[in-house]
């Protein structure tokens, strides 16, 4: 696969009351990584800047996201775009009954 697809995640803010979008792109080492508050370079499992951006929208996220974003990007050049895409979709809504079971 080509490295330049971009996988989305929309995040529910509860701080805005709406979506939040999350970008990722697949690089030799992690992910490009891009929200509208940030953009840079992350590791595999999508540290640090995924996980600040979600702290400062006061997003909670499972204790094992980070294993799950580490296993998405080893299966990005085994899998279709689509099925990568339904790999983030699934961890979007991971995180989003993450959130509401603790509110």
């Amino acid at each position: 696969m080509n490295n330049t697809s971009r996988f989305k995640m929309r995040i529910y803010s509860p701080r805005w009351g709406g979506n939040d979008l999350y970008l990722f792109i697949k690089t030799k080492d992690g992910w490009k990584f891009e929200n509208y508050r940030c953009k840079g370079e992350v590791d595999r499992g999508g540290n640090p800047l995924f996980y600040k951006a979600l702290a400062s929208e006061s997003i909670s996220y499972p204790a094992y996201l980070e294993g799950y974003m580490s296993i998405a990007w080893e299966k990005v050049d085994a899998l279709n775009k689509e099925q990568v895409q339904n790999i983030f979709d699934r961890l979007s809504k991971w995180i989003a009954a993450s959130e509401n079971d603790l509110n």
